[in-house]
């Protein structure tokens, strides 16, 4: 009952702080029912049978209609990684007319836009450094409940955990690559609180988090989360702009990491991520994970023949012609591409990868360019905080190089991070605040 309590708790203190503090937490709500995606859950006929999502989105249309004026001060137009999204989604729609399989290719097209949307609306509704901080912890929420859930639930199939997912990542490894980049920023918020309390609450939100990585086994994940681990400790420790004492912390963060480390990982995990050693090597005779890297040439190769792209499941279809016949791919021969970068391609060709690709450029250029005016400001936790964002975004694009995950959710969510990020510090100048109290250290040079 524990969940059934969370679920209907979300839906009244985000209704609440909506009208008292934000209408951002209605965007909060939001993220909370993607992780909480009762359909998938054994509560689920303890509650209506609503679709939940729908309606939240429709109260964020009528909200934005109602404060049109934000509209005007928050146009999503002007910043460059929401443009990009634009015209990937475009792309997408235009793809429907061609598509080899017109039916699941409108399914993602439909879910495609409404990212879009849901994006767009958060984006406007975001006004304040503090709504950015609203709109990460719904994600660390949302993150922490499935962790919580997952480490009730345990492994259920060998040494996986599998029929916990969200609606666009029901399989474990979709899972993994949600969470991962939830680490970093509840590494970031535990640091930069000065209140035990609220420290207490972000350290056992991200013990839970790795907690579930370790039972989901997932090694894309993995490797996403180490390297937003180790990029955001790496400029914690080397940066020039430093609050008093920081080094001593980052390493005693790096010692407390590797001793909870001891205590989380079990047999299974590092059998598990010992194949990463192991599987770079195709065996023809064999599936493998390094199996996908002959998925990855085929879809290079099937580029040339549909440079424009196929649709949704496009590789799936064509596999069969362009994975080279003495491969096993195990039971079937229509196989997914099992990556992000190849999805793309073999999707919406060669216009669709490079308009990716320059929204994550953006996304990286616009946090860039914040960074520097709030170091100028001299606001060392702000600072981080983009850091952290930046982080967290490198820990995706890690896991999902290992999976289709074009339409993430999550992924949109870290992109909105950055949009909003460059929005206030940057668009905005008059929004920086200075908070002198903040600096905690003279280093900058």
């Amino acid at each position: 009952m524990i969940s059934v309590l969370m679920f209907y708790g979300t839906f009244l203190v985000c209704s609440a702080l909506a009208v008292r503090t934000s209408v951002v937490f209605l965007f909060v709500l939001y993220q909370g029912v993607y992780f909480f995606n009762p359909a998938t859950k054994w509560w689920r006929y303890s509650i209506a049978d609503l679709s939940y999502s729908f309606y939240i989105v429709l109260t964020l249309i009528i909200v934005v209609i109602l404060k049109s004026e934000k509209i005007k001060v928050n146009n999503p137009l002007k910043v460059p990684q929401i443009r990009w999204l634009y015209v990937v989604v475009i792309l997408y729609c235009l793809a429907s007319f061609y598509a080899i399989l017109p039916m699941p290719h409108k399914f993602a097209m439909d879910a495609f836009v409404t990212i879009a949307v849901v994006v767009s609306l958060g984006y406007i509704l975001c006004d304040t450094e503090k709504d950015i901080d609203y709109l990460v912890y719904g994600y660390l929420y949302g993150a922490f409940y499935l962790s919580f859930y997952i480490f009730q639930f345990g492994r259920n199939q060998g040494d996986r955990v599998e029929g916990v997912g969200m609606v666009d990542a029901p399989d474990s490894n979709g899972v993994a690559a949600a969470l991962a980049p939830a680490i970093v920023l509840c590494l970031y918020y535990f640091w930069v609180n000065t209140r035990m309390h609220t420290k207490l609450l972000f350290a056992v939100a991200g013990v839970f988090v790795a907690n579930a990585l370790v039972l989901i086994n997932s090694r894309g994940a993995f490797l996403g989360a180490a390297a937003g681990i180790t990029i955001f400790i790496y400029n914690m420790y080397f940066s020039s702009f430093q609050r008093k004492n920081q080094k001593l912390t980052v390493i005693f963060i790096v010692v407390c990491g590797l001793a909870g480390s001891l205590v989380l990982v079990d047999k299974s995990f590092l059998d598990r991520m010992a194949t990463l050693k192991t599987e770079t090597k195709i065996n023809e005779d064999d599936e493998s994970g390094a199996t996908r890297m002959a998925y990855w040439a085929a879809a290079v190769d099937m580029s040339k023949d549909f440079p424009l792209g196929a649709g949704a499941s496009g590789f799936n279809y064509y596999s069969p012609v362009y994975i080279p016949q003495n491969i096993n791919t195990g039971r079937s021969r229509n196989r997914s591409v099992h990556s992000t970068w190849f999805e793309t391609l073999s999707e919406i060709g060669y216009p669709g990868i490079f308009a990716f690709l320059m929204m994550l450029w953006a996304s990286f250029r616009t946090a860039r360019i914040a960074k520097r005016k709030v170091k100028e400001a001299k606001n060392v936790d702000v600072y981080f905080k983009i850091i952290a964002i930046q982080s967290a975004l490198i820990s995706f694009v890690v896991a999902m190089s290992f999976l289709n995950r074009l339409r993430a959710e999550v992924l949109y969510w870290l992109i909105l991070y950055t949009a909003c990020i460059y929005n206030i510090y940057v668009l905005k100048p008059e929004k920086l605040k200075l908070a002198s109290k903040k600096i905690l250290g003279n280093n900058d040079k």
